[in-house]
């Protein structure tokens, strides 16, 4: 019996045949894994891809329309393979590093030697004991420099309403400083 092209295989994977397979993943596995193994730098995660490549022809087998060579066809799905790969490793990544700034700001972990830096923390922590109204009024006034009519417009409430929020919510952001000064 002569030797079958790739077209042909995949034509009798196609009829059901889904032991031709096998000689397709010998013909090509290895140029796959010197494929992923050159983009991944990591032996087993090249061989899984080579495994899901496989997968992915047994089950999308009927895609193949021959018009091509196979290995086109073959490298075509890989290729998606590592791109959805990519997709995974940004996802992780990214949810690896929410979760270490999480980590690093969780007021429970906070080991600061930095004094300036522990200030800062501490007016932050002081800033989220208070009103949401009293919050607003002393960052727009003390952060961002509004003036007390603009505040008062923003909010609309009156000048005195304002300088009354900012008043009281300093006070009581000096007495949460104080206590966690006495505390330390």
């Amino acid at each position: 019996m002569e030797t079958l092209t790739d077209n042909e295989a995949i034509k009798m994977v196609q009829q059901g045949d889904t032991a031709k397979l096998g000689i397709l993943y010998e013909r090509h596995h290895e140029n796959l894994f010197k494929y992923f193994y050159r983009l991944t730098s990591h032996k087993e995660v090249s061989e899984d891809m080579v495994h899901n490549t496989f997968m992915k022809v047994l089950k999308y087998n009927k895609s193949f329309t021959g018009g091509g060579q196979f290995a086109y066809w073959l490298f075509s799905i890989a290729r998606n393979i590592w791109i959805d790969h990519l997709r995974k490793k940004d996802v992780m990544k990214n949810k690896k590093d929410l979760d270490a700034v999480y980590h690093l700001h969780s007021e429970d972990d906070i080991r600061i030697d930095d004094e300036a830096a522990r200030q800062k923390m501490l007016i932050n922590q002081a800033l989220n004991k208070l009103t949401p109204e009293k919050k607003e009024a002393i960052v727009l006034s003390k952060f961002h420099g509004m003036k007390y009519q603009e505040i008062a417009e923003m909010a609309a409430c009156t000048e005195n309403a304002i300088k009354s929020r900012i008043k009281r919510g300093l006070y009581e952001m000096r007495l949460f400083m104080q206590k966690y000064e006495t505390l330390s």
